[in-house]
């Protein structure tokens, strides 16, 4: 009794030391400056810095946490790329996968190799996120996330026509082709014969103001949009209207104005993006838990805590 009550008394007074997750070093602190400077074109700042910093530390121990449960072992992924890094190195010679597979280990290759490192954090992350599962959304959430987010999902104006195009250097034959259509009262499919020829096509249907920017430019939806702004049931000739090519004189045959979307429409997608930022949520909070068991150097985490 009196050495299992000193076993106790010394777990308790001298607990084993948490596993320490190092700092980064020099070296992969620059690449980090780097990877942001060719991605932005600007210097981190020093607040920047520390949260790549700060990621970098998590990743390392969830690595340094899934080689403890010695998930490196036992994962198909890891094996092969292993076994595929030692023939490539020519190591194979007569030797069997397994062999190579032990060989590897031994070489300590799967602490260098980036593609098993992610690997081995995905699945400490799903392990955490099995031990750790996300709250669901609820009907409630759903609901005030479609009223916070209402602007942002509402459907975007249709537009429906067809057009004449003219290049830059045919402003003159525009005029006249546009009194011709007016005097003769010509239909489209009589009108369009006038113009050129254009790449994207005559036709257009149900197309967003994002559509038609990709096929005509910023300023012919400007203008497009102004003009249903002044007259919104008008459908018939409007223009000319620029474009980046040119001038359009265009026949709307339909449009279709902004109007907001219906809960059961987008339902699905409310319900897709609350469960992702629940899964995230939670992983933040199972990692925040998990470092509590190591000390991390070099940097102080980015999460203090979840809610």
């Amino acid at each position: 009794m009196l050495g299992g009550v000193l076993y106790l008394l010394q777990s308790t007074l001298f607990p084993e030391p948490k596993p320490t997750v190092e700092p980064l070093s020099e070296a992969r602190i620059v690449t980090l400056k780097e990877q942001w400077r060719s991605s932005t074109g600007r210097e981190p700042t020093e607040e920047q810095l520390s949260g790549f910093i700060a990621v970098e530390l998590d990743r390392d121990m969830l690595m340094q946490h899934a080689l403890g449960l010695e998930f490196h072992l036992h994962d198909s992924i890891v094996y092969e790329r292993l076994i595929r890094n030692m023939k490539f190195l020519q190591f194979a010679q007569s030797n069997s996968d397994a062999e190579l597979f032990e060989q590897a280990l031994e070489m300590r290759l799967h602490l260098d190799d980036e593609v098993v490192k992610r690997r081995l954090i995905q699945m400490m992350e799903q392990r955490l996120l099995a031990n750790y599962p996300p709250f669901p959304p609820t009907a409630e959430d759903v609901e005030a996330a479609f009223e916070s987010r209402k602007s942002e999902l509402q459907h975007p104006p249709l537009y429906s026509f067809e057009h004449i195009f003219f290049g830059t250097d045919q402003a003159a034959k525009m005029r006249s082709v546009i009194a011709k259509i007016s005097d003769e009262k010509l239909d489209i499919q009589a009108a369009r014969t006038l113009g050129a020829p254009f790449m994207q096509g005559h036709r257009f249907l149900r197309q967003t103001p994002e559509q038609l920017a990709r096929n005509f430019g910023r300023h012919f939806v400007e203008a497009l949009v102004d003009a249903m702004e002044r007259e919104p049931a008008k459908l018939g000739w409007l223009g000319p209207m620029p474009s980046a090519y040119g001038l359009h004189y265009i026949w709307l045959a339909d449009y279709e104005p902004t109007r907001d979307a219906e809960l059961q429409e987008i339902q699905q997608q409310l319900l897709i993006d609350l469960n992702y930022s629940a899964e995230k949520r939670a992983l933040r909070c199972a990692i925040a838990t998990l470092r509590s068991e190591y000390v991390m150097q070099g940097g102080a985490s980015n999460e203090q805590g979840c809610q």
